[in-house]
C-alpha cells in the first residue's frame, strides 16, 4: 500500500497544477473551466448517486447479528452499488476529457486534469467521513489508482476506451473483494478475541 500510496500522493499534490498550467499554456480554456465546473458540484451529484447504498446498510445491520449470511449478502450488494456509481462516474469523466484530446501533447495534461476532477470529489467525500472510515480511504484509493492504469492504457497502449473502462472496473472490483475480505478476517479475529 506505502509503495502505491506515495506515487498517488504526488499525482494528488502537483496534478492539478502542471496540468492545470499546461493546459492554460495550450489555450484549453474550456477543459479548464468544465473540469472547475464538475469540482464545484459533482461531491453533491456522487453524493446523491450513492445515497441509495444505505438502502443496503440498512438490512445488513439488521442482520448483522441475526443472520450472518443475509448481512454478507447486503453489505456486498452496498459495496457492489458504490463501486458501479464510481465506475460510471470516472468513466465518464475520463471520457470527456479523452475526447477532448485532438493530439498525443493536449491529452497527457487533459488525462491529468481528468484525474482531479474524477478523484478529486471522492477523495472530499471520504475526508468529510473522517479519518476511521477506512472503507472510504480504501475505495478512494482504489479510484485513484484504477485512474492512473486508465491514464497510463489511454497513453501507452492501443486499448480503446471501452477496455481501460473494463480495466478500471476490474481494479474497482479487487478493491471492494480485498476490503471485504479484510474485513471478514478483522471481524473473525475479534470474534475470537
Amino acid at each position: 500500500m506505502g509503495m502505491i500510496s506515495f506515487p498517488l500522493a504526488l499525482i494528488n499534490m502537483f496534478g492539478g497544477i502542471i496540468s492545470g498550467i499546461w493546459l492554460a499554456v495550450l489555450g484549453e480554456w474550456n477543459a479548464i473551466l468544465w473540469g472547475f465546473i464538475a469540482l464545484l458540484s459533482s461531491h453533491f451529484l456522487l453524493g446523491f448517486a450513492l445515497m441509495p447504498a444505505m438502502l443496503f446498510a440498512a438490512p445488513a445491520a439488521y442482520f448483522a447479528e441475526r443472520f450472518k449470511p443475509l448481512f454478507y449478502v447486503f453489505g456486498l450488494l452496498g459495496a457492489l452499488y458504490t463501486v458501479a456509481i464510481i465506475t460510471i462516474w470516472c468513466a465518464y469523466v475520463f471520457n470527456v476529457f479523452v475526447l477532448k484530446a485532438d493530439s498525443f501533447s493536449s491529452a497527457i495534461p487533459l488525462l491529468l486534469w481528468s484525474y482531479g476532477v474524477a478523484t478529486g470529489p471522492l477523495a472530499y467525500m471520504a475526508s468529510k467521513e473522517g479519518p476511521d472510515n477506512l472503507g472510504s480511504l480504501a475505495v478512494t484509493m482504489f479510484a485513484q489508482l484504477g485512474y492512473v492504469v486508465m491514464i497510463l492504457l489511454a497513453l501507452l497502449s492501443s486499448a480503446n476506451i471501452s477496455q481501460v473502462i473494463v480495466v478500471f472496473g476490474l481494479i474497482m472490483l479487487i478493491g471492494m473483494f480485498l476490503q471485504f475480505s479484510m474485513a471478514l478476517v478483522f471481524q473473525r479475529a475479534a470474534a475470537t478475541a
